[in-house]
Parts: C-alpha cells; sequence; structure tokens
C-alpha cells in the first residue's frame, strides 16, 4: 500500500490506519517487530517523519511498543477488544469510500464547470 495523494486524510493517517487495521486483523501478531522507519517510509512512498508521526499515534493508542535499541513492536496486548477490528475495518473501508467519493465529485465538478463554460 502506496499513501495515495487523492486521499483526503493526511499521508500520516493513512500509514496509522494501514497499521492500525493490520495489527486489528492479525496480519501483524503481538510482539512482532515492525519494519524500520526507512524501511517503511520506502514501503509507504512518504518521508521518515511522516512514519514517526503514524508511529506516534499508535503508540498512544497503546497499540505498539517502542524499545530503545531495539525497535518497535505490536503490543503484547493491544487495547482492541476483539470486535474493535471489525469496526477499524469498517472504518478504514468506509474512508477509502468516502475518498473516492470525494474525488468523483471534484471530477464532476470540473466537468460541470468545463461545460458551461463552452459557447
Amino acid at each position: 500500500m502506496t499513501v495515495s495523494q487523492d486521499d483526503p486524510r493526511s499521508a500520516y493517517e493513512q500509514v496509522a490506519d494501514d497499521l492500525r487495521r493490520k495489527i486489528a486483523s492479525g496480519v501483524l501478531k503481538p510482539g512482532q517487530r515492525l519494519d524500520g522507519n526507512a524501511r517503511m517510509a520506502d514501503h509507504y512512498g512518504v518521508a521518515a517523519m511522516t512514519i514517526r508521526h503514524a508511529l506516534d499515534i499508535l503508540r498512544r493508542e497503546q497499540l505498539i511498543v517502542s524499545q530503545q535499541g531495539r525497535g518497535t513492536f505490536v503490543a503484547s496486548d493491544p487495547a482492541l477488544p476483539e470486535s474493535a477490528g471489525e469496526g477499524l475495518n469498517m472504518a478504514g473501508e468506509l474512508g477509502e469510500i468516502r475518498a473516492a467519493l470525494e474525488l468523483i465529485n471534484s471530477r464532476l465538478d470540473r466537468l460541470e464547470t468545463r461545460v458551461h463554460e463552452r459557447p
């Protein structure tokens, strides 16, 4: 997954949402070490600062923990109740649908403007 410029969410929110979904779905397992910031930045196509910001959000949500000199890990007991994973997946999907809809609406607006500008 790379960050989309068409998504109304900021790049760090997109990264945080993707990692949150992976934790909730079990793709990233408790205790699993995350890739380093530089590698994640390459993967998502963003700056390392964007990755740090996304990880700060997940740290505050107690989904990940960082250990000096060792790295960043999925929390051994992520602060997600079982049913929250489903809600996060739906929230992520709704965010993607909303972004697609906003893109479609902006394209329609441009088309309508062109039609009305014609003599």
